[in-house]
């Protein structure tokens, strides 16, 4: 259910969150950020997360909406669709709020509600203009502030702890965003060793020079399918590799297939807090490549190496290496994908995501 531009009558009140009987039936609130729509139309990865959840909370048997309201598509416009939250809210019954953007986040402390909220910021890590280091500032607001905090990754749940020194102890709980591994899975005859598959925003932060330079002269052939904002930084990756195909934005059809028929993912990214790439190359049973902001998710010599990036040579030479070693392997890009769809399954399954979340909604409708 989601309610775009105006309130959406509602199903009758489910039973209690709290049950006698033990039973629970959650009315969540997910709460966009008034930017992109919900689902997206092209790259979001907040969006596309929260659409994913609320298919998932709905199979479980509960009842989420999703409340968003968007004008121009501009990142300014998270300002009026917080602005008019309380308004929203006075038309919906529900059990528990779940923000998962700053402002937002804010603007229900303003107005003295409870919620839950996730951080999907990278400004925790990554601060080189005075508007990431407002987001910093919103952060840390946010979370001080929040009924319950879900982060996405011990990482960055220790990251928080130590940028927000009260309340002592923040009501931090460690849950990812999951992964349908249906809709992203191997297509095992399709590959050869020679396709790299590279997925996100085409910007200097992602890095993709690094993978293009790596990759010259090994006659692997680079995909990177993703926005390019900026066309110069585009050009520059192009031109450091001998193989290099920027695919812009795809349609979930597209992509899903370039999933299936690559043979393995680069991730250079130099920041992250959970990469909904990596989990779906991890579903689709590819071995992943990238440093420091894969650690954690990727198990270092089992579903992909994470190499050491503090030195840009050293990290495009480790990276050469280990995609040198994957185009000559077969056995071994079968070994490690099979190892890395296990690991999709078993760890980041949506069924195991929505559980995870029911005693972080009961603790903020408890009180």
């Amino acid at each position: 259910m989601t309610l775009a531009t105006k309130a959406t009558l509602l199903p009758e009140r489910p039973k209690s969150l709290i049950s006698r009987d033990g039973g629970e039936d959650v009315r969540v609130v997910l709460i966009g950020g008034g930017v992109e729509p919900i689902p997206p139309t092209g790259y979001g990865a907040i969006e596309r997360i929260l659409t994913d959840f609320q298919a998932a909370l709905t199979a479980a048997g509960h009842t989420p909406i999703i409340l968003n309201r968007v004008r121009h598509r501009k990142m300014r416009d998270e300002y009026p669709f917080a602005l008019e939250l309380p308004r929203l809210l006075r038309e919906i019954d529900f059990d528990v709020l779940h923000a998962n953007t700053p402002v937002v986040a804010n603007r229900l402390v303003w107005s003295g509600r409870r919620f839950a909220y996730t951080s999907h910021s990278r400004h925790w890590y990554y601060r080189t203009r005075w508007t990431h280091r407002w987001g910093y500032w919103l952060e840390r607001r946010a979370v001080r502030r929040s009924t319950a905090v879900v982060a996405l990754t011990e990482p960055l749940a220790r990251t928080m702890r130590s940028a927000v020194s009260a309340p002592s102890p923040l009501p931090i709980t460690v849950i990812p965003f999951g992964v349908d591994s249906v809709r992203f899975a191997p297509d095992w005859s399709r590959r050869d060793g020679a396709r790299a598959l590279g997925v996100g925003v085409v910007l200097p932060f992602k890095r993709w020079e690094a993978a293009a330079r790596a990759l010259r002269g090994t006659g692997i052939r680079l995909q990177i399918a993703g926005p390019q904002p900026s066309p110069e930084y585009a050009a520059a990756v192009r031109a450091a590799g001998d193989s290099v195909e920027l695919l812009g934005e795809v349609d979930d059809a597209r992509l899903r297939a370039l999933f299936a028929e690559s043979d393995f993912l680069v991730h250079p990214s130099a920041v992250e807090v959970l990469s909904a790439t990596v989990l779906q190359g991890l579903a689709a049973g590819l071995p992943v490549l990238g440093g420091g902001a894969v650690d954690g998710v990727v198990e270092d010599g089992r579903t992909g190496w994470v190499l050491d990036d503090r030195d840009p040579t050293g990290f495009a030479a480790a990276l050469r290496a280990r995609a040198i070693e994957l185009r000559s392997d077969e056995g071994a890009r079968r070994t490690m994908g099979e190892a890395a769809r296990a690991v999709a399954v078993n760890r980041y399954s949506w069924t195991k995501v929505v559980a995870a979340h029911l005693p972080v909604y009961r603790a903020v409708a408890g009180g």
